[in-house]
């Protein structure tokens, strides 16, 4: 099974959206990033997002 992550384009670099208790957070580390089963929940997910993030979903 593969799994899918939220991303955002930073400086060069792409952020993670990290899940802490409730509060949204982006780190470098794909590692710590929040997984979603599908490339369709990480997509709605982004979607959810302020529009000046410009996150996206990917695969992870």
């Amino acid at each position: 099974m593969t799994s899918a992550v939220v991303a955002r384009n930073r400086s060069n670099t792409l952020e993670y959206l990290v899940r802490n208790a409730g509060a949204d957070k982006w780190a470098e580390n794909a590692d710590a990033a929040a997984r979603f089963q599908t490339l369709r929940e990480a997509t709605r997910e982004a979607m959810r997002l302020p529009s000046a993030v410009r996150a996206f979903a990917m695969p992870g």
